[in-house]
């Protein structure tokens, strides 16, 4: 792209700093300026990917149209500087230097930008998996060790919502002030017209003359909840937010707020984000496995190891990757319902030969039931007959019969598991996964600023998404190589 453009000026120079002002707007750019890496890498990405050249506004009268490059750019620019709304994207077309630069003096307005953005859902998508593919190729992603997590930003939609308690109560009051009403209007039986009926309450009651019309609208306000509760009962919610239904009611430091939480996986050499991608869960249980997915869908590539906090618990999703080679490091809560301990500090130690646990306090449970079938997993259930006697049993069980324990029949590989959570590479592993996971989070939520998301419904929200990790990663690569390298990697990239 041509960018020595000319500044024209009608003014004659009053002062030496006038007088030193270049004439030419590729001098306003460093050679170090990061606009030159978004620049290039926009171009060649797209040059590769030859279908995402199309362009916005394709018409034969108004404005020509803009392309995707263009649009795209500007966008990269303004999320890289906590830029997001179209509106202060446009006045940077006009006021910013760099953007001047970037976009070769174009100034799209503020609804053509804020279209692109919900217009090209898919495109984005595909520029940011390649942005990762080259970071891969380049060496700055090594995919052997990486760090998954999840945290939850706040949907662009209000707090009040709707609930299925909230409205079978608000149809109750409106229940009741209709019947009031409409005893209102029987008790007059004697008034010959609806007028009549009205004017008479009006002067006996202090009703309003237009009561027929608060019937009308109460009759509306039922007839919107209703259909408010059967899409409700459709989407088998208990709650939504009217303006994001899509976005889940959830639980955080600040309360309840409709969000999504998204879930971002981070390699370990460079802090790169390697995925990153929008769900409605409101916690991480599930999400372990489905993180590895993607990065064997998006990106080619199967870690090594996998670290994750204890919201990622999950014995039976940590199994199966570790039947495929994936090591887990991922820490149980301390209360795990398996670990058998009691606050009061009883223990329990299961004895194989005899088939019974003992208990610290000296009680034996032997088997009471064989093949208890629970959650699809089968358990047999060991009892104490003596527990009466314990001075502690007030503390570790309200059963009359005795304490029981349920064991897992196939829990070796548990077992197993629970020992190497105690090793000193395991607790290291433990310490070493807060060290990716919190910067590019709180990175983003730093640019996004006070209002996090401006599009609503999860695919929209993943565009922003996709735009803020593109914008991250960007970041951290121009912080580890000069300007010179990078264009020079990003011009050979096949």
């Amino acid at each position: 792209m041509a960018h020595k453009i000319k500044i024209m000026s009608h003014i004659q120079p009053k002062s030496r700093e006038q007088l030193m002002m270049p004439s030419v707007i590729d001098d306003y750019v460093s050679l170090d300026n990061p606009v030159r890496f978004i620049d290039a890498f926009v171009d060649k990405i797209v040059q590769i990917q030859s279908e995402l050249l199309t362009d916005k506004g394709n018409a034969e009268v108004g404005r020509s149209a803009y392309q995707f490059t263009t649009l795209l750019k500007l966008y990269i620019y303004g999320f890289l500087n906590s830029i997001s709304s179209s509106r202060k994207l446009e006045r940077e077309t006009y006021r910013n230097m760099e953007v001047i630069w970037l976009l070769g003096n174009l100034q799209p307005d503020h609804k053509t930008i804020s279209d692109f953005r919900k217009d090209n859902k898919e495109s984005i998508r595909k520029v940011t998996i390649s942005f990762r593919k080259f970071l891969i190729t380049e060496g700055y992603i090594a995919g052997k060790q990486v760090v998954t997590d999840g945290t939850k930003i706040k949907a662009y939609a209000s707090k009040n919502t709707l609930s299925l308690k909230g409205i079978a109560h608000r149809m109750e009051q409106l229940e009741i002030q209709l019947d009031k009403y409409f005893s209102q209007l029987n008790d007059n039986d004697t008034v010959e017209s609806v007028e009549e009926q009205l004017a008479e309450l009006s002067n006996e009651l202090g009703v309003e003359p237009a009561l027929l019309e608060k019937i009308a609208k109460l009759q509306e306000q039922v007839q919107t909840l209703e259909q408010q509760k059967q899409l409700l009962e459709k989407l088998g919610r208990d709650s939504i937010a009217p303006s994001d239904p899509q976005a889940k009611i959830m639980k955080s430091k600040e309360g309840f707020y409709p969000a999504y939480n998204v879930q971002s996986t981070v390699d370990d050499k460079n802090h790169m984000i390697a995925q990153m991608d929008v769900t409605d869960h409101p916690n991480d249980y599930y999400d372990l496995e489905s993180n590895v997915d993607a990065l064997k869908e998006q990106l080619g590539i199967t870690p090594e190891t996998v670290l994750a906090d204890k919201g990622y618990a999950n014995e039976d999703q940590i199994q199966l990757l570790e039947e495929n080679g994936i090591k887990c490091i991922v820490p149980f809560p301390e209360n795990a319902p398996d670990q058998k301990q009691i606050d009061a500090g009883i223990t329990f130690e299961y004895d194989k030969k005899n088939d019974c646990y003992r208990c610290s306090q000296g009680q034996i449970l032997p088997l009471k039931d064989k093949n208890i079938i629970y959650n699809h997993k089968v358990y047999n259930r060991y009892q104490g007959k003596n527990c009466g006697e314990c001075p502690l049993k007030s503390s570790c069980t309200k059963s009359k019969k005795g304490r029981v324990i349920a064991r897992r029949l196939d829990n070796q590989w548990l077992l197993e598991y629970k020992e190497k959570l105690k090793t000193k590479e395991f607790k290291e592993g433990v310490k070493l996964r807060k060290n990716f996971v919190e910067h590019p989070f709180g990175t983003i939520k730093y640019w996004m600023g006070q209002i996090p998301l401006l599009l609503r419904g999860k695919e929209k929200v993943q565009v922003e998404i996709d735009l803020y990790s593109t914008c991250y990663n960007l970041k951290r690569l121009i912080n580890l190589e000069s300007m010179d390298v990078l264009l020079l990697k990003i011009q050979n990239w096949d």
